[in-house]
Protein backbone atom coordinates (compact mmCIF):
# COMPACT_ATOMS: atom_id res chain seq x y z
CA UNK A 1 0.00 0.00 0.00
CA UNK A 2 1.40 3.57 -0.88
CA UNK A 3 0.57 6.06 1.74
CA UNK A 4 0.41 9.89 0.54
CA UNK A 5 -2.20 11.09 3.12
CA UNK A 6 -1.59 12.43 7.08
CA UNK A 7 -4.61 12.52 9.08
CA UNK A 8 -4.60 15.26 11.97
CA UNK A 9 -7.17 15.12 14.54
CA UNK A 10 -7.58 19.09 15.59
CA UNK A 11 -10.76 18.72 17.10
CA UNK A 12 -10.10 17.82 20.91
CA UNK A 13 -11.57 19.35 23.60
CA UNK A 14 -8.21 20.17 25.21
CA UNK A 15 -9.29 20.26 28.95
CA UNK A 16 -5.81 19.90 30.82
CA UNK A 17 -4.48 22.57 28.48
CA UNK A 18 -7.58 24.59 29.55
CA UNK A 19 -7.28 23.95 32.74
CA UNK A 20 -3.62 24.59 33.21
CA UNK A 21 -4.27 27.64 31.72
CA UNK A 22 -7.03 28.62 34.00
CA UNK A 23 -4.86 28.32 36.84
CA UNK A 24 -2.04 30.54 35.76
CA UNK A 25 -3.41 33.69 34.49
CA UNK A 26 -0.39 35.62 34.33
CA UNK A 27 1.28 33.33 31.62
CA UNK A 28 2.35 35.13 28.94
CA UNK A 29 0.36 31.86 26.35
CA UNK A 30 -2.78 32.36 28.93
CA UNK A 31 -4.63 33.86 26.10
CA UNK A 32 -4.19 31.76 23.65
CA UNK A 33 -5.01 28.53 25.28
CA UNK A 34 -8.12 29.84 26.21
CA UNK A 35 -9.38 31.43 23.60
CA UNK A 36 -7.82 29.27 20.33
CA UNK A 37 -8.00 25.69 19.39
CA UNK A 38 -5.01 23.98 21.33
CA UNK A 39 -3.18 22.89 17.82
CA UNK A 40 -3.91 26.72 16.64
CA UNK A 41 -2.16 28.31 19.50
CA UNK A 42 1.01 30.29 18.54
CA UNK A 43 3.66 28.20 19.82
CA UNK A 44 6.64 27.75 17.47
CA UNK A 45 10.08 29.05 16.82
CA UNK A 46 8.73 31.88 15.07
CA UNK A 47 5.60 32.12 16.30
CA UNK A 48 4.04 29.36 14.07
CA UNK A 49 0.51 27.76 15.21
CA UNK A 50 1.60 23.88 16.17
CA UNK A 51 -0.79 22.62 13.31
CA UNK A 52 1.75 24.19 10.93
CA UNK A 53 4.85 22.88 12.35
CA UNK A 54 3.19 19.28 11.86
CA UNK A 55 2.14 20.29 8.17
CA UNK A 56 5.58 21.02 7.82
CA UNK A 57 6.94 18.06 9.20
CA UNK A 58 4.47 16.19 7.11
CA UNK A 59 5.36 17.96 3.57
CA UNK A 60 9.23 17.25 4.69
CA UNK A 61 8.42 13.57 5.16
CA UNK A 62 6.91 13.27 1.56
CA UNK A 63 3.11 13.60 2.40
CA UNK A 64 1.09 15.34 -0.33
CA UNK A 65 -2.64 15.01 1.17
CA UNK A 66 -3.70 15.85 4.49
CA UNK A 67 -7.12 15.84 6.28
CA UNK A 68 -7.58 17.83 8.78
CA UNK A 69 -10.59 16.90 11.72
CA UNK A 70 -11.97 19.89 13.09
CA UNK A 71 -14.66 21.08 15.44
CA UNK A 72 -18.21 23.17 13.99
CA UNK A 73 -17.24 26.18 15.98
CA UNK A 74 -13.59 26.30 14.80
CA UNK A 75 -13.60 29.38 12.81
CA UNK A 76 -9.60 30.29 13.44
CA UNK A 77 -8.03 27.16 11.37
CA UNK A 78 -10.08 26.82 8.31
CA UNK A 79 -8.56 30.25 6.79
CA UNK A 80 -5.63 29.13 8.10
CA UNK A 81 -5.48 26.89 6.31
CA UNK A 82 -6.49 28.47 3.05
CA UNK A 83 -4.03 30.96 3.64
CA UNK A 84 -0.46 28.52 4.36
CA UNK A 85 -1.67 26.45 2.04
CA UNK A 86 -3.06 27.90 -1.19
CA UNK A 87 -0.08 30.83 -2.45
CA UNK A 88 -0.29 31.90 -5.94
CA UNK A 89 1.55 29.53 -7.70
CA UNK A 90 -0.22 26.87 -6.33
CA UNK A 91 -1.01 24.57 -3.35
CA UNK A 92 1.42 22.89 -1.10
CA UNK A 93 -0.23 20.09 -1.18
CA UNK A 94 -4.29 18.54 -1.47
CA UNK A 95 -5.27 19.73 1.93
CA UNK A 96 -9.33 19.31 2.76
CA UNK A 97 -11.01 19.74 6.53
CA UNK A 98 -13.74 17.53 7.96
CA UNK A 99 -15.97 18.48 10.68
CA UNK A 100 -16.51 15.95 14.26
CA UNK A 101 -20.21 17.46 14.77
CA UNK A 102 -19.50 16.20 18.66
CA UNK A 103 -16.61 14.79 20.91
CA UNK A 104 -17.27 11.24 20.95
CA UNK A 105 -13.55 10.13 20.85
CA UNK A 106 -10.33 9.58 18.35
CA UNK A 107 -12.15 6.44 16.96
CA UNK A 108 -15.01 8.60 15.92
CA UNK A 109 -12.88 11.77 15.05
CA UNK A 110 -11.16 9.15 12.16
CA UNK A 111 -14.49 8.49 10.86
CA UNK A 112 -15.65 11.42 10.63
CA UNK A 113 -12.59 12.00 8.44
CA UNK A 114 -12.39 8.66 6.05
CA UNK A 115 -16.07 9.03 5.37
CA UNK A 116 -16.08 12.76 5.02
CA UNK A 117 -12.69 12.98 2.82
CA UNK A 118 -11.87 9.74 1.19
CA UNK A 119 -8.53 8.10 0.71
CA UNK A 120 -8.44 6.60 -2.86
CA UNK A 121 -8.18 2.83 -3.00
CA UNK A 122 -5.61 0.70 -2.05
CA UNK A 123 -3.82 3.36 -0.11
CA UNK A 124 -3.10 3.67 3.33
CA UNK A 125 -2.94 6.80 5.45
CA UNK A 126 -1.31 7.91 8.65
CA UNK A 127 -2.54 9.25 11.64
CA UNK A 128 -1.19 12.25 13.72
CA UNK A 129 -2.53 13.66 16.87
CA UNK A 130 -2.87 17.83 16.49
CA UNK A 131 -0.74 18.32 19.75
CA UNK A 132 2.32 15.95 19.36
CA UNK A 133 5.09 16.92 16.98
CA UNK A 134 7.28 13.70 15.58
CA UNK A 135 10.51 14.53 13.75
CA UNK A 136 10.24 14.46 9.55
CA UNK A 137 12.41 11.45 10.21
CA UNK A 138 9.77 9.72 11.90
CA UNK A 139 7.02 10.46 9.87
CA UNK A 140 8.74 9.43 6.50
CA UNK A 141 9.45 6.13 7.81
CA UNK A 142 6.05 4.91 8.98
CA UNK A 143 4.73 6.28 5.56
CA UNK A 144 7.41 4.28 3.64
CA UNK A 145 8.47 1.60 5.39
CA UNK A 146 6.08 -0.77 6.61
CA UNK A 147 4.63 -3.18 3.87
CA UNK A 148 0.84 -2.72 5.42
CA UNK A 149 -0.28 -1.21 8.69
CA UNK A 150 1.74 0.03 11.28
CA UNK A 151 2.70 2.24 14.12
CA UNK A 152 5.52 3.99 15.76
CA UNK A 153 6.70 2.19 18.32
CA UNK A 154 8.74 4.71 20.03
CA UNK A 155 11.83 4.46 22.84
CA UNK A 156 10.09 5.60 26.15
CA UNK A 157 13.92 6.11 27.05
CA UNK A 158 14.47 8.35 23.62
CA UNK A 159 11.14 10.52 23.37
CA UNK A 160 12.64 13.51 25.46
CA UNK A 161 9.69 14.08 27.61
CA UNK A 162 9.42 14.25 31.76
CA UNK A 163 8.47 10.75 32.96
CA UNK A 164 5.65 12.25 34.77
CA UNK A 165 4.66 12.38 30.92
CA UNK A 166 5.93 8.94 29.72
CA UNK A 167 5.13 6.88 31.81
CA UNK A 168 1.77 7.66 31.24
CA UNK A 169 1.54 6.82 27.84
CA UNK A 170 0.27 3.40 26.72
CA UNK A 171 3.01 0.12 25.92
CA UNK A 172 3.18 -1.62 22.78
CA UNK A 173 3.35 -5.34 23.51
CA UNK A 174 4.68 -7.33 20.63
CA UNK A 175 5.29 -10.93 19.30
CA UNK A 176 7.19 -12.27 16.39
CA UNK A 177 7.58 -9.02 14.73
CA UNK A 178 3.51 -8.08 15.33
CA UNK A 179 1.75 -5.61 17.26
CA UNK A 180 -0.45 -8.24 19.69
CA UNK A 181 -1.70 -5.49 21.68
CA UNK A 182 -1.09 -1.58 23.10
CA UNK A 183 -2.45 -1.26 26.81
CA UNK A 184 -3.51 2.02 28.11
CA UNK A 185 -2.53 2.86 31.34
CA UNK A 186 0.01 0.12 31.99
CA UNK A 187 1.06 -1.08 35.46
CA UNK A 188 4.72 -1.58 36.98
CA UNK A 189 4.48 -5.65 36.21
CA UNK A 190 4.16 -5.07 32.89
CA UNK A 191 6.47 -2.41 32.28
CA UNK A 192 8.93 -4.02 33.76
CA UNK A 193 8.73 -7.54 32.06
CA UNK A 194 8.83 -5.40 28.83
CA UNK A 195 11.60 -3.88 29.73
CA UNK A 196 13.54 -7.04 31.00
CA UNK A 197 12.64 -7.62 26.75
CA UNK A 198 14.23 -4.87 25.88
CA UNK A 199 13.40 -1.04 25.22
CA UNK A 200 10.08 -0.26 26.80
CA UNK A 201 7.98 1.09 23.53
CA UNK A 202 5.19 2.93 23.44
CA UNK A 203 2.64 4.32 21.24
CA UNK A 204 1.71 8.37 20.78
CA UNK A 205 -1.39 7.50 18.35
CA UNK A 206 1.14 7.87 15.18
CA UNK A 207 -0.52 4.60 13.05
CA UNK A 208 -0.22 3.89 9.33
CA UNK A 209 -3.63 2.28 8.71
CA UNK A 210 -5.97 1.01 5.88
CA UNK A 211 -9.21 2.41 5.43
CA UNK A 212 -10.23 -0.74 3.84
CA UNK A 213 -9.72 -2.64 7.25
CA UNK A 214 -10.27 -0.27 9.52
CA UNK A 215 -13.55 1.72 8.37
CA UNK A 216 -15.63 -1.43 9.23
CA UNK A 217 -14.68 -1.64 12.82
CA UNK A 218 -15.37 2.06 13.57
CA UNK A 219 -18.44 1.76 12.13
CA UNK A 220 -19.27 -1.19 14.61
CA UNK A 221 -17.51 0.63 17.42
CA UNK A 222 -18.63 0.99 20.74
CA UNK A 223 -18.39 3.80 23.37
CA UNK A 224 -15.92 3.22 26.06
CA UNK A 225 -18.54 1.64 29.24
CA UNK A 226 -16.91 4.88 31.49
CA UNK A 227 -15.52 7.54 29.36
CA UNK A 228 -18.57 6.98 26.67
CA UNK A 229 -16.15 7.58 23.78
CA UNK A 230 -15.64 5.81 20.38
CA UNK A 231 -11.82 5.32 20.80
CA UNK A 232 -9.47 4.49 18.41
CA UNK A 233 -6.94 2.07 20.13
CA UNK A 234 -10.27 -0.19 20.12
CA UNK A 235 -11.10 -0.47 16.56
CA UNK A 236 -7.14 -1.05 16.13
CA UNK A 237 -7.12 -3.61 18.62
CA UNK A 238 -10.60 -5.31 16.82
CA UNK A 239 -8.65 -6.09 13.56
CA UNK A 240 -5.60 -7.03 15.31
CA UNK A 241 -7.74 -9.23 17.29
CA UNK A 242 -9.43 -10.59 13.71
CA UNK A 243 -5.98 -11.46 12.39
CA UNK A 244 -5.28 -8.32 10.47
CA UNK A 245 -1.32 -7.82 11.13
CA UNK A 246 -0.05 -4.51 12.48
CA UNK A 247 4.01 -3.97 12.82
CA UNK A 248 5.32 -1.96 14.96
CA UNK A 249 7.80 0.86 13.25
CA UNK A 250 10.60 1.00 16.05
CA UNK A 251 12.04 4.30 16.21
CA UNK A 252 14.52 6.26 18.62
CA UNK A 253 13.26 9.58 18.26
CA UNK A 254 11.97 12.64 20.46
CA UNK A 255 8.39 13.76 20.12
CA UNK A 256 7.33 17.05 21.13
CA UNK A 257 3.82 16.77 23.51
CA UNK A 258 1.64 19.87 23.76
CA UNK A 259 -1.09 19.03 26.39
CA UNK A 260 -0.50 21.58 29.27
CA UNK A 261 0.59 25.12 29.32
CA UNK A 262 4.22 24.38 30.83
CA UNK A 263 5.06 22.26 27.28
CA UNK A 264 4.66 25.71 25.24
CA UNK A 265 8.34 26.42 26.08
CA UNK A 266 9.90 22.85 24.66
CA UNK A 267 7.97 23.63 21.49
CA UNK A 268 9.33 27.00 20.80
CA UNK A 269 12.89 25.46 21.42
CA UNK A 270 12.05 23.15 18.60
CA UNK A 271 14.55 24.22 16.06
CA UNK A 272 16.17 21.07 16.13
CA UNK A 273 12.60 19.55 14.64
CA UNK A 274 12.61 22.25 11.86
CA UNK A 275 16.03 22.34 9.97
CA UNK A 276 16.33 25.81 8.54
CA UNK A 277 17.25 24.24 5.31
CA UNK A 278 16.97 20.83 3.12
CA UNK A 279 19.00 19.45 1.60
CA UNK A 280 18.44 16.60 -2.05
CA UNK A 281 21.13 14.40 -2.87
CA UNK A 282 20.27 13.41 -6.50
CA UNK A 283 20.98 9.74 -6.28
CA UNK A 284 21.00 6.92 -8.99
CA UNK A 285 20.31 3.80 -7.21
CA UNK A 286 18.71 2.31 -3.90
CA UNK A 287 22.06 2.06 -2.50
CA UNK A 288 23.11 5.79 -2.83
CA UNK A 289 19.46 6.39 -1.56
CA UNK A 290 20.68 4.78 1.75
CA UNK A 291 23.93 6.21 1.90
CA UNK A 292 22.40 9.62 1.71
CA UNK A 293 20.05 8.80 4.49
CA UNK A 294 22.13 7.13 6.92
CA UNK A 295 24.69 10.82 6.08
CA UNK A 296 21.92 13.38 6.76
CA UNK A 297 19.68 13.86 3.69
CA UNK A 298 16.25 15.05 3.59
CA UNK A 299 15.23 13.77 0.72
CA UNK A 300 16.21 12.23 -2.72
CA UNK A 301 16.17 13.00 -6.60
CA UNK A 302 16.48 9.16 -7.94
CA UNK A 303 17.06 8.47 -11.27
CA UNK A 304 18.93 6.80 -13.73
CA UNK A 305 22.44 7.16 -15.26
CA UNK A 306 23.40 10.05 -13.41
CA UNK A 307 26.10 10.16 -16.38
CA UNK A 308 24.34 11.08 -18.96
CA UNK A 309 21.96 13.64 -16.81
CA UNK A 310 19.69 10.86 -15.50
CA UNK A 311 16.62 9.20 -17.05
CA UNK A 312 13.39 8.09 -15.91
CA UNK A 313 14.17 4.98 -12.73
CA UNK A 314 12.97 1.97 -12.73
CA UNK A 315 9.64 0.79 -10.34
CA UNK A 316 11.86 -1.59 -8.93
CA UNK A 317 14.20 0.92 -7.91
CA UNK A 318 12.09 2.99 -6.47
CA UNK A 319 10.52 0.45 -3.98
CA UNK A 320 13.60 -0.40 -2.93
CA UNK A 321 15.11 3.10 -2.42
CA UNK A 322 11.89 3.94 -0.30
CA UNK A 323 13.59 1.37 2.04
CA UNK A 324 15.83 4.20 3.27
CA UNK A 325 13.08 6.39 4.83
CA UNK A 326 13.44 9.35 2.59
CA UNK A 327 10.97 10.64 0.71
CA UNK A 328 11.64 9.86 -2.84
CA UNK A 329 11.38 12.60 -5.93
CA UNK A 330 11.57 10.37 -9.38
CA UNK A 331 12.93 12.23 -12.54
CA UNK A 332 10.85 11.43 -15.41
CA UNK A 333 12.83 11.43 -18.46
CA UNK A 334 12.77 8.81 -21.28
CA UNK A 335 16.01 9.43 -22.68
CA UNK A 336 19.32 11.12 -22.49
CA UNK A 337 19.44 14.88 -24.92
CA UNK A 338 17.23 17.78 -25.46
CA UNK A 339 13.48 18.08 -23.77
CA UNK A 340 11.92 18.00 -27.13
CA UNK A 341 9.48 15.15 -27.36
CA UNK A 342 7.47 13.17 -29.75
CA UNK A 343 3.95 11.97 -28.95
CA UNK A 344 5.14 8.13 -28.32
CA UNK A 345 7.99 9.75 -26.09
CA UNK A 346 5.24 11.89 -23.89
CA UNK A 347 2.78 9.09 -23.36
CA UNK A 348 5.71 6.71 -22.47
CA UNK A 349 6.44 9.22 -19.62
CA UNK A 350 3.13 9.99 -18.93
CA UNK A 351 3.30 5.53 -17.93
CA UNK A 352 6.64 6.66 -16.39
CA UNK A 353 4.63 8.86 -13.49
CA UNK A 354 1.80 6.95 -13.37
CA UNK A 355 4.11 3.67 -12.31
CA UNK A 356 6.52 5.84 -9.91
CA UNK A 357 3.94 7.48 -8.13
CA UNK A 358 2.42 4.37 -7.44
CA UNK A 359 5.81 2.32 -6.41
CA UNK A 360 5.67 4.87 -3.77
CA UNK A 361 7.57 8.58 -5.16
CA UNK A 362 6.32 11.23 -3.45
CA UNK A 363 6.08 13.21 -6.51
CA UNK A 364 7.38 13.73 -10.05
CA UNK A 365 10.59 15.89 -11.36
CA UNK A 366 9.07 16.52 -15.30
CA UNK A 367 9.73 19.69 -17.74
CA UNK A 368 9.60 19.33 -21.76
CA UNK A 369 10.35 22.39 -24.65
CA UNK A 370 8.70 22.51 -28.38
CA UNK A 371 10.95 22.97 -30.85
CA UNK A 372 11.57 26.66 -31.02
CA UNK A 373 12.50 26.44 -27.47
CA UNK A 374 9.56 27.76 -25.85
CA UNK A 375 7.97 26.00 -23.02
CA UNK A 376 5.74 22.79 -23.24
CA UNK A 377 2.69 24.11 -21.50
CA UNK A 378 0.21 21.72 -23.23
CA UNK A 379 2.05 18.67 -22.07
CA UNK A 380 3.23 19.98 -18.26
CA UNK A 381 -0.90 20.49 -17.82
CA UNK A 382 -2.08 17.17 -19.09
CA UNK A 383 0.12 16.08 -16.28
CA UNK A 384 -1.10 18.55 -13.49
CA UNK A 385 -4.47 18.08 -14.48
CA UNK A 386 -4.10 13.94 -14.56
CA UNK A 387 -1.64 13.68 -11.26
CA UNK A 388 -2.19 16.51 -9.70
CA UNK A 389 0.15 20.02 -9.74
CA UNK A 390 1.13 19.17 -6.29
CA UNK A 391 2.72 16.12 -7.59
CA UNK A 392 4.95 17.73 -10.01
CA UNK A 393 8.49 19.08 -9.96
CA UNK A 394 10.21 21.48 -12.73
CA UNK A 395 13.46 20.45 -13.61
CA UNK A 396 15.84 22.15 -15.66
CA UNK A 397 14.38 22.03 -19.26
CA UNK A 398 12.32 25.28 -17.61
CA UNK A 399 16.67 27.13 -17.54
CA UNK A 400 17.04 25.83 -21.38
CA UNK A 401 13.49 27.35 -21.82
CA UNK A 402 13.74 30.33 -24.37
CA UNK A 403 10.46 32.32 -22.34
CA UNK A 404 11.52 31.63 -18.78
CA UNK A 405 9.21 33.91 -17.43
CA UNK A 406 6.16 33.16 -19.61
CA UNK A 407 7.07 29.82 -18.35
CA UNK A 408 7.00 30.57 -14.83
CA UNK A 409 3.20 32.24 -15.47
CA UNK A 410 2.14 28.95 -17.66
CA UNK A 411 3.30 27.19 -14.10
CA UNK A 412 1.62 29.49 -11.75
CA UNK A 413 -1.94 28.85 -13.67
CA UNK A 414 -1.39 25.64 -13.95
CA UNK A 415 -0.43 25.56 -9.66
CA UNK A 416 3.00 24.26 -9.90
CA UNK A 417 4.61 25.30 -7.30
CA UNK A 418 7.97 23.55 -7.20
CA UNK A 419 11.07 24.41 -9.17
CA UNK A 420 14.56 22.83 -9.46
CA UNK A 421 16.59 25.32 -11.24
CA UNK A 422 19.98 26.97 -11.50
CA UNK A 423 18.49 30.04 -12.65
CA UNK A 424 19.32 29.84 -16.19
CA UNK A 425 23.33 29.57 -15.69
CA UNK A 426 25.52 26.73 -15.79
CA UNK A 427 26.22 27.72 -12.13
CA UNK A 428 23.48 28.40 -9.59
CA UNK A 429 25.46 31.08 -7.84
CA UNK A 430 25.53 32.94 -11.13
CA UNK A 431 21.54 32.75 -12.00
CA UNK A 432 20.88 34.73 -8.45
CA UNK A 433 18.97 37.06 -10.26
CA UNK A 434 16.73 34.84 -11.94
CA UNK A 435 15.86 32.49 -8.59
CA UNK A 436 15.04 35.39 -6.10
CA UNK A 437 12.51 36.69 -9.63
CA UNK A 438 10.97 33.04 -8.88
CA UNK A 439 10.62 33.35 -4.93
CA UNK A 440 9.31 36.26 -5.25
CA UNK A 441 6.51 35.38 -7.64
CA UNK A 442 6.00 32.66 -5.16
CA UNK A 443 7.38 29.56 -6.28
CA UNK A 444 9.25 26.61 -3.87
CA UNK A 445 13.15 26.99 -5.38
CA UNK A 446 15.25 23.93 -5.31
CA UNK A 447 18.65 25.22 -6.26
CA UNK A 448 21.08 23.09 -8.28
CA UNK A 449 24.01 23.01 -10.09
CA UNK A 450 27.59 23.83 -8.62
CA UNK A 451 25.98 24.44 -5.28
CA UNK A 452 28.26 24.04 -2.19
CA UNK A 453 27.90 24.05 1.12
CA UNK A 454 29.51 27.53 1.92
CA UNK A 455 27.32 29.58 -0.39
CA UNK A 456 23.87 28.25 2.37
CA UNK A 457 24.02 31.00 4.11
CA UNK A 458 23.60 33.59 1.27
CA UNK A 459 20.82 31.51 0.20
CA UNK A 460 19.09 31.38 2.82
CA UNK A 461 19.24 35.26 2.62
CA UNK A 462 17.84 35.35 -0.93
CA UNK A 463 14.92 33.11 0.77
CA UNK A 464 16.16 29.97 -0.76
CA UNK A 465 16.02 26.87 1.84
CA UNK A 466 16.33 23.80 -0.23
CA UNK A 467 19.17 22.79 -1.98
CA UNK A 468 19.97 19.79 -4.76
CA UNK A 469 23.95 18.38 -4.89
CA UNK A 470 25.31 15.34 -6.36
CA UNK A 471 27.77 14.78 -3.31
CA UNK A 472 29.45 12.23 -5.57
CA UNK A 473 33.03 10.87 -5.78
CA UNK A 474 34.50 9.24 -9.51
CA UNK A 475 35.77 5.69 -9.22
CA UNK A 476 37.84 4.42 -11.77
CA UNK A 477 37.41 0.51 -11.42
CA UNK A 478 39.55 -1.70 -14.10
CA UNK A 479 37.18 -3.62 -16.18
CA UNK A 480 37.71 -5.43 -19.42
CA UNK A 481 35.34 -4.43 -22.21
CA UNK A 482 33.33 -1.72 -20.42
CA UNK A 483 33.78 1.87 -18.86
CA UNK A 484 34.19 1.05 -15.31
CA UNK A 485 33.71 4.66 -14.27
CA UNK A 486 31.04 5.22 -11.14
CA UNK A 487 30.39 8.22 -9.17
CA UNK A 488 28.76 7.22 -6.39
CA UNK A 489 27.10 9.33 -3.40
CA UNK A 490 30.08 9.82 -0.95
CA UNK A 491 28.63 10.35 2.67
CA UNK A 492 31.11 13.09 2.97
CA UNK A 493 29.92 15.26 0.98
CA UNK A 494 26.60 15.15 2.34
CA UNK A 495 27.66 15.38 5.74
CA UNK A 496 29.62 18.65 4.78
CA UNK A 497 26.35 20.03 4.50
CA UNK A 498 25.39 19.61 8.11
CA UNK A 499 28.95 20.90 9.15
CA UNK A 500 28.96 24.06 11.37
Amino acid sequence: MTCNRIVILAAGRATRMRSSAAARPQHAQTTEALSRPKPMMRVGPNGEPMLQLILEQALRAGFTEATVVLTPSDTITPSFLAKWNEGVTGERMRLATAVQPEPKGTGHAVLCALEQDAVAQGEAFVLCNGDNLPTSRALAQLRIQPEGQALLAFDRAQLGLSAEKTFAFAVIESQKGKVRRIVEKPDEALVHQLAQQGSVRVSMNLFRLSPEWLLPRLQSLKPHPDRGEMELPAAVQAMVDDGLALEPCNVAEPVLDLTRLNDVASVQNAHAFLPGFELEVCASSPSDVQVAADAGAHRVELCAHWECGGLTPTESDVRMACAAGLPIHALIRCRAGHFVYTESEKELMTRQIEAVLKAGASRAVVGGLLENGQWDAALIQHWAQEFGAHRLVIHRAFDACSDWEGAAEHLAECGVRRILTSGGAPQAWDGQDRIKRLVEMGFDATVGSGVVPGQRAEWLKLGVNQFHASCRTQENVSTALFDGTVHRVDPERVRAWFAD
